[in-house]
């Protein structure tokens, strides 16, 4: 079947951007019972309602944890559920523009979420406004599904599970093409205890899975300001090193990227703690960077590559440090083979005397890749995209995936595309999200109707 998109292009594109402009990012200080997640995910969730019920569509409401935008199919069929993400993570620092400009220039549209996943999430709801306007038959419900807590706990999607049931499949577009049939295990440990050091303050990262982009720390004295401005040139680093109200403020920088891909970023609070550690033999940032140095997890003895799935990764992605007393966080990704309970030993061991805390642990997931409707996404990516040697692969990411017992990642980026996610300057083509369009309307269609 032929379809005709290019009346959409324009509303896709603007809509894209009006929707990056909302910072969806969780604000605890915010939250109420109707709001969640906070003011400014509410937003994009009050904005995503008003757009579908503008366009006709029917929408049901969770309770400010998830929305869904459908078309019904016959009377009690089953449903396919397309499910995304309205919250972003913090900014950060190293952007060239305002992360939350929306801005459409040199053939992207760019910002915070643009990638990850307002994006894609868009590229979805166009296809189902396409089906929805052109009448296309769909002997299944199609549900665009919108939570707003993936990037923390995903609690909003229990929350959606819990009252809305589970679809007979679904998809996320939130990894890469053709399809993910796998994700590593994902835990959060934290640690939150009296400490003895001689930093006086210190404050790394934005957010337990994001690669920390900039770390600063204070220090009583200035006598080693030489050494640390000598200790920074000599390895390398980004930063500087200031005399401040009698003590040394040190700044470094590093570069954002997705936890579960920390090898494309630069932890800048791990660089911090080597400086700090090797200047004045700080016993603290000696220990915290022996273990974190490594974003496989060799410092901690944790290092495990195990296939399909591959290296674990490690990444400390939030520390602070004040009057004597440390809080952090650490996210892990784990391959199959190996438990949480087990990591959380061992760590614990190449910490100590500090002590983490599991607080959060999704699974490793693997899905039967003999599945029809795993059939229909892979024939439709081969065809449309122009790709017939295109195969299934195991994902970097933790995505919704985890939560429904039949979903797997599906897109938005091919193989030779870069992920953006987390890292300042996150952009998406104009052209990728033409393509994106084309792409789930046919999947969606031939997902609604196989028999």
């Amino acid at each position: 079947m032929r379809y005709e998109f290019k009346d959409y292009h324009g509303d896709l594109i603007r809509s894209v951007s009006e929707l990056i402009r909302i910072p969806t990012v969780f604000d605890e200080a915010t939250v109420t019972k109707g709001m969640p997640y906070g003011k400014k995910v509410y937003e994009g969730y009050v904005w995503l309602k008003a757009k579908a019920q503008n366009d006709g569509f029917e929408v049901k409401e969770y309770d400010g944890h998830a929305l869904a935008v459908r078309i019904p199919g016959n009377p009690a069929s089953e449903r396919i559920d397309v499910v995304s993400h309205l919250d972003v993570v913090e900014p950060g620092t190293g952007w060239e523009n305002d992360p939350f400009s929306g801005a459409v220039m040199d053939g992207h549209v760019h910002g915070r979420g643009a990638q990850d996943m307002k994006g894609p999430l868009i590229a979805t709801y166009y296809a189902l406004k396409y089906i929805k306007d052109n009448r296309i038959p769909c002997n299944r419900e199609l549900r665009i599904v919108i939570g707003c807590d993936e990037e923390r706990t995903m609690d909003d999607m229990r929350y959606y599970l819990d009252k809305a049931k589970e679809p007979i499949f679904a998809f996320t577009p939130d990894g890469k093409f053709p399809y993910s049939y796998g994700e590593k295990g994902a835990l959060m440990w934290t640690m939150d205890q009296k400490v003895r050091t001689s930093i006086r303050e210190l404050d790394g990262g934005v957010q337990c899975n994001v690669v920390s982009p900039m770390a600063t720390a204070f220090l009583d004295g200035t006598g080693d300001i030489t050494s640390y401005r000598y200790m920074l040139s000599k390895l390398g680093y980004e930063g500087e090193v200031l005399d401040k109200d009698g003590g040394s403020l040190i700044r470094v920088m590093g570069k954002a990227a997705h936890a579960s891909r920390p090898e494309e970023g630069v932890n800048a609070t791990v660089r911090l703690l080597e400086l700090i550690g090797t200047v004045t033999g700080d016993r603290l940032s000696q220990l915290l960077y022996r273990c974190f140095s490594d974003c496989h997890g060799r410092g901690a003895n944790i290092a495990h590559d195990i296939e399909p799935m591959g290296k674990l990764t490690l990444n400390l992605g939030i520390l602070r440090i004040k009057n004597q007393h440390l809080k952090a966080e650490i996210d892990c990704r784990y391959p199959y083979g190996i438990g949480s309970d087990t990591l959380t030993k061992e760590m614990n061991k190449a910490l100590e005397p500090l002590k983490v805390r599991l607080v959060y642990d999704d699974k490793p997931t693997l899905v039967a890749r003999e599945s029809p409707f795993l059939k229909v996404l892979l024939d439709t990516y081969r065809e449309i995209a122009h790709d017939p040697e295109a195969e299934p692969l195991m994902g970097h990411g933790v995505t919704y995936s985890k939560v429904f017992s039949n979903c797997v990642a599906f897109g938005p980026l091919r193989k030779h595309e870069q992920s953006l996610a987390h890292q300042a300057n996150e952009k998406i083509g104009i052209n990728e999200l033409y393509d994106l369009m084309k792409i789930y309307t046919h999947a969606m269609t031939r997902l609604a109707n196989l028999i």
